[in-house]
């Protein structure tokens, strides 16, 4: 014991051995003493997680994280108090079986399993474990439910439905900029350049950069909105409100859409709760297709949206018949008769 605690010593000296290190060669030496190691909780290790996921990570992140860690300590039961090394596969399995019977939907559950690997192979990285148990877990097959999007007359049915100007706001920079809800309603002056006609933000999800050139219509909004507010942020009645829960944002919009006499396509979804097909979120997807109704290349639609997988970004492009009935056209005015 001696010899290790020596050896530990030298190693920190050297830059060498942090807290990981140390606990390693402690729970080994319990272990070469007969022991079973050092009792390292399965509660205190996921505790230490949510803790550590603070820094990384943005507060609706966390409030997932931290949703997803309780559920399954409360599968756990008293196991949770036990050492984390006792954790099986077996048990992550059965911690999906309980998620998917209780309803919710195959894309959920892969969250919550994701954020259960994520916290096991920190777990893993600081020596708490051998081997992360959550890769063995095959996770459940998730089928997307597709977007719809709003025609130009029907936005403009949205922006007259608005209570107020901060509503009116959102929903002009949700169809003009592609932008997230939550990257719309934080938006403040300092991401708007009138006299360049940019606007620039930083998306949350991603952590991406993106210009976007304004439309005159965004441009218009922006200057009567100046008249009254021209400093901080854009909606300042909204901002910081989230987008999620029966009063947040989401189910603002929705509300604002009922009042516009607008359709939002609601149809069972995967799991227990119903699935509406145009949201805010279809307004992103209507930035991006009326781009490529227009003859925009897909590389230069991928930066104003800012999408890196060109995959996710067919996703979010509806092409209406308009331009296909076109180059059917230019097709059969090309072809040449054969035969009599």
């Amino acid at each position: 014991m001696a010899l290790e605690w020596e050896r530990t010593e030298r190693l920190a000296k050297e830059g060498q051995s942090g807290p990981a290190k140390f606990h390693a060669i402690v729970d080994q030496l319990a272990k070469d003493l007969g022991g079973d190691g050092l009792p390292s909780p399965t509660k205190a290790c996921l505790e230490e997680f949510l803790v550590s996921s603070k820094r990384t990570t943005v507060e609706s992140t966390q409030k997932r994280y931290a949703h997803t860690v309780k559920l399954f300590l409360d599968t756990l039961g008293d196991a949770a108090n036990q050492p984390v090394r006792n954790v099986s596969s077996a048990m992550i399995e059965r911690f999906l079986h309980r998620r998917t019977d209780s309803g919710s939907a195959p894309k959920t559950v892969i969250v919550d399993i994701k954020t259960l690997n994520a916290a096991f192979q920190r777990a893993e990285d600081l020596s708490y474990i051998q081997k992360n148990p959550v890769p063995a877990v095959k996770l459940p097959k998730a089928t997307s439910t597709e977007r719809e999007v709003f025609t130009e007359g029907e936005v403009d049915r949205l922006i007259a439905a608005a209570q107020n100007l901060d509503w009116q706001t959102l929903i002009v920079l949700g169809a003009y900029t592609g932008a997230r809800l939550g990257d719309c309603v934080a938006m403040t002056w300092d991401n708007i350049d009138l006299n360049e006609k940019v606007l620039c933000y930083l998306q949350k999800k991603t952590g991406t950069a993106v210009l976007v050139p304004m439309d005159t219509r965004l441009i218009s909004h922006l200057h009567h909105l100046s008249a009254t507010n021209a400093d901080g942020p854009l909606c300042p009645v909204l901002f910081g409100k989230t987008p999620g829960g029966k009063h947040g944002l989401s189910e603002g919009f929705k509300r604002i859409a009922k009042r516009a006499g607008i359709d939002v396509m609601t149809v069972p979804g995967k799991g227990s709760r119903n699935f509406a097909k145009r949201t805010f979120h279809s307004l992103r997807h209507t930035f991006s297709s009326m781009l490529a109704n227009t003859g925009v290349s897909e590389e230069v639609r991928r930066q104003l949206t800012g999408h890196k997988s060109s995959e996710i970004h067919r996703k979010y492009t509806h092409l209406s018949l308009v331009p296909l009935r076109a180059a059917m056209a230019r097709l059969r005015s090309s072809a040449v008769p054969t035969g009599n």
